[in-house]
């Protein structure tokens, strides 16, 4: 049985995955290594994966995408997962005032998914390039 996330997941943030390529793979519900829930919904396209997570200890839903052979585990703690903005141009602010506005972007959601959804609809374009650019296929 898909978990509460899952469902929500391909119902809130899969269209947009679907349009730009991307199918729904499967999910994990394991919780962590201290005991604590997280839930991870896989998405893959022909040439990369993106996750979409929500982790007790991080106390987050977010996303992360990495290449085609990152292992199917949560990308804080995988090889090769990067989160979308790491390939996108931030604003020159201090570390402190981005993660204020990026704290204040993501409460105005009434659904973190809604916030995701809407990332990767705008961030996706850099990642996608910058993630291949990262880790060349051989």
């Amino acid at each position: 049985m898909a978990s509460k996330l899952s469902q929500e997941v391909q119902t809130i943030v899969g269209p947009v995955l679907k349009d730009l390529g991307f199918s729904f793979y499967g999910s994990d519900d394991s919780a962590d290594e201290g005991g604590r829930y997280q839930h991870i919904v896989f998405y893959r396209s022909d040439d990369c994966k993106i996750q979409i997570y929500q982790s007790g200890r991080e106390g987050e839903t977010n996303c992360m995408i990495a290449p085609l052979d990152a292992p199917d585990s949560f990308g804080l703690r995988a090889d090769k997962w990067q989160y979308l903005l790491r390939f996108s141009k931030t604003p020159d602010l201090p570390l402190a005032e981005l993660a204020r506005l990026t704290r204040a972007e993501y409460n105005a959601y009434a659904n973190p998914l809604e916030w995701v959804r809407d990332r990767i609809a705008k961030y996706y374009p850099a990642a996608h390039t910058g993630i291949l650019e990262m880790y060349p296929s051989v």
